[in-house]
C-alpha cells in the first residue's frame, strides 16, 4: 500500500481525500488533528443576536449559514 503524506495535502485535498478513502483511519484523525487546530470562527456574535427582535435573528441566522455552506 503507497504511503501518503497528509501534512503535504491542503485542507481542501485531505478533505477531497478522506471522502475517497473513507475506510483510511490515519486520514480521518490527519483531517481532526488539522481541524483542532484552526481557529474557531464565530458566525454571529451574541452582542448582534441581542438588538434584534426573533423574526429578525432567524433571519440573520438563515444568512450566515447560507453564505458559510454555499459553494
Amino acid at each position: 500500500m503507497k504511503s501518503v503524506n497528509y501534512t503535504n495535502m491542503t485542507n481542501q485535498e485531505l478533505k477531497k481525500y478522506l471522502l475517497e478513502h473513507k475506510d483510511d483511519k490515519e486520514a480521518f484523525y490527519a483531517y481532526l488533528d488539522r481541524k483542532k487546530q484552526q481557529p474557531k470562527q464565530v458566525m454571529i456574535g451574541i452582542d448582534e443576536l441581542d438588538s434584534l427582535t426573533p423574526e429578525q435573528q432567524i433571519s440573520l441566522i438563515t444568512e450566515r449559514l447560507q453564505e458559510k455552506f454555499t459553494l
